[in-house]
């Protein structure tokens, strides 16, 4: 594929959208940003890009998946590179069956190497994007955790209480305490560390999905 792409780049951060923007430029490839779900849908309509490259978190509203499944039910032929700082789609409660198919998944840690980058592009623009997915190759704790494991740590994340995610699972504080005893073993969380546990897992959890802006 030795001529540019027309690449419609999706971020909520002016200035990694920025930064993105200039490098596909550089590099050849004719570029229409978007910060949010609304404004890509209106942007792809007009431009008719061959990639779109996608952040996951896009704020409120629809998420990067949302978008991915909008954006290719209208254009069949669309590519799909995902750029995000969550180390997996189950982070953001997604499933991997539920991806569009053939699409690229790069973690934005990887954003300053151009020429992965730019072989990334190619790679999922051609089909090869089983090539490029950092989330399949994930090598952070919570890639191991069960669904309800991983549901339960968010909550944590999210400052709830045992008794407060007993009630939004509807079920008992001591399945909840059982899941989290499980939960930290599959981390690598001591035994011993007492109540600094929910502080060090919730810490592994944000780190895996980008720290809240």
């Amino acid at each position: 594929m030795d001529i540019g792409l027309k690449i419609l780049a999706v971020d909520d951060e002016p200035l990694v959208l920025t930064l993105l923007s200039e490098t596909l430029k550089g590099q050849g490839h004719e570029v229409v940003t978007a910060i949010d779900a609304a404004s890509a849908k209106k942007a792809s309509s007009g431009f008719d890009p061959d990639l779109a490259i996608l952040d996951v978190d896009l704020g409120s509203g629809p998420d990067g998946f949302d978008l991915a499944t909008s954006l290719r039910h209208a254009s069949p032929a669309l590519a799909i590179l995902f750029l995000t700082n969550v180390a997996e789609p189950r982070l953001a409660g997604k499933s991997v069956k539920s991806l569009p198919a053939g699409y690229g998944y790069l973690l934005k840690s990887k954003l300053g190497d151009s020429r992965l980058l730019s072989a990334a592009i190619i790679g999922v623009a051609r089909g090869a994007g089983k090539q490029f997915r950092d989330n399949v190759e994930s090598d952070n704790a919570l890639h191991k955790l069960s669904r309800s494991q991983l549901q339960v740590v968010q909550l944590l994340a999210m400052g709830k209480s045992n008794e407060e995610i007993a009630q939004i699972r509807n079920t008992t504080v001591r399945a909840v305490r059982l899941i989290l005893v499980r939960a930290f073993k599959v981390m690598g969380i001591q035994e011993q560390g007492g109540p600094e546990r929910r502080v060090q897992a919730a810490i592994q959890y944000l780190k895996a999905t980008g720290f809240p802006r």
